[in-house]
């Protein structure tokens, strides 16, 4: 593994956990504070969040509320590169006639053992937008 330790793959793997167990405390571990996410589209998450607790309550804590708990997010795999992890995840859920399946991954920084940056990326937007709209 090139510039990635193996700790910043584990931080990864041991986020998509915490997220699955509903355990904010754990995913609070897993980002730097300053951390930043921007989040494609046109929908309620859309947008970038500065900061662990802007994540944490601007996209996080409202996945399982706005999808009335039907949200998951089920990790596929982690690739890694000099300077990045690519994270790909399959975000699924069903809620209020709207379905959600498809393929997702997130392209993210780690540093000092917290994930520091995320850019999401979906193979289909405009589902996307559609079930957070």
């Amino acid at each position: 593994m090139c510039g990635i330790a193996a700790s910043e793959v584990e931080v990864v793997r041991r986020a998509y956990a915490a997220l699955a167990a509903g355990s904010m405390d754990e995913l609070e571990r897993c980002f730097a504070v300053d951390a930043v996410w921007h989040e494609p589209g046109n929908n309620v998450l859309s947008g970038d969040l500065v900061g662990w607790r802007a994540i944490r309550d601007g996209l996080l804590a409202r996945l399982g509320p706005l999808s009335n708990g039907a949200f998951r997010a089920e990790l596929v795999d982690v690739t890694v590169g000099e300077d990045y992890v690519l994270s790909k995840y399959r975000s699924l859920g069903e809620h209020d006639g709207r379905t959600l399946d498809t393929l997702s991954c997130q392209h993210g920084r780690v540093v000092n053992g917290r994930i520091q940056e995320v850019w999401a990326t979906h193979s289909d937007q405009s589902e996307v937008d559609a079930f957070w709209t």
